[in-house]
């Protein structure tokens, strides 16, 4: 499977945003649609800062 977890980094910090991501799309404004691998989807908004694909780690941070 190539699924990843996303991450909101604040500042020291991580938080999980979505899990088994399957696909990203950029949207209007800095926000990225997630798709999960049973269809779910959710909104992020804030820059990409990191993607780790043999660790299955998507990192984005808040915009500026």
């Amino acid at each position: 499977m190539c699924e990843s977890n996303v991450y909101l980094k604040h500042g020291d910090k991580e938080e999980l945003v979505m899990e088994n991501v399957a696909a990203i799309t950029p949207a209007d404004n800095g926000v990225y649609v997630l798709r999960g691998l049973l269809g779910e989807v959710k909104e992020v908004k804030g820059i990409l800062a990191d993607i780790n694909l043999m660790a299955h780690r998507i990192v984005f941070t808040h915009a500026s």
